[in-house]
């Protein structure tokens, strides 16, 4: 008997697991017979989210096959973790070199879903630089962009995972405007 398939969708910067997309994505999968969906509010620092991240897969990995899907800062962590444990990812407009966008976001930080409040200092930055993952695996992400991302220019992913399978929409958002409509072309990706 083949194992289920489990998502876990990992949310962006001071977001949670209770994400517009992450709901979007629970309720689209929730009478899928194939695969569900799961998110989890991540820890602020990146070497504990992405501990906690893979502590998580490991411990789905033996009934399920796991696959991610990564928004953002999410996309980043996810790169690392799909590397690591060999996963495919779907990206939503995802970052790709984090560690460089984090310089005017230091000091005293409070994720506004959350309440949490944490420090961007050095150590913080540079744990994002440790997880950078060079050449990815191409064929192993879906890549969805939009070219109206305010927050991050489309271009670097788009050349950061070429050669992988990228559908660039034109206008949009960093939110992702219509993700709903993609979910055939993920779960085609994960399947």
């Amino acid at each position: 008997m083949s194992k289920k398939n489990l998502i876990v969708y990992v949310h962006g910067w001071n977001s949670h697991a209770k994400a517009r997309k992450a709901q979007l994505l629970e309720s689209e999968l929730a009478n899928h017979g194939f695969f569900s969906c799961t998110s989890l509010t991540l820890k602020n620092h990146p070497k504990e989210a992405i501990e906690q991240l893979i502590e998580f897969i490991e411990s789905k990995q033996t009934d399920f096959t796991v696959h991610l899907i990564g928004s953002s800062l999410g996309g980043y962590y996810a790169t690392y973790v799909a590397e690591k444990l060999n996963l495919k990812a779907a990206m939503i407009n995802p970052a790709v070199w984090a560690y460089k966008i984090f310089e005017n976001d230091r000091g005293q930080n409070v994720n506004p879903n959350t309440g949490d409040e944490y420090f961007i200092d050095q150590s913080w930055i540079d744990s994002l630089e440790d997880i950078h993952i060079e050449n990815p695996t191409t064929k192993r992400y879906l890549v969805l962009l939009q070219t109206g991302d305010e927050t991050l220019n489309y271009k670097y992913a788009e050349k950061y995972f070429n050669g992988a399978n990228i559908v660039i929409d034109e206008g949009g958002n960093h939110s992702f405007e219509n993700l709903e409509i993609k979910i055939p072309q993920i779960l085609l990706h994960f399947s």
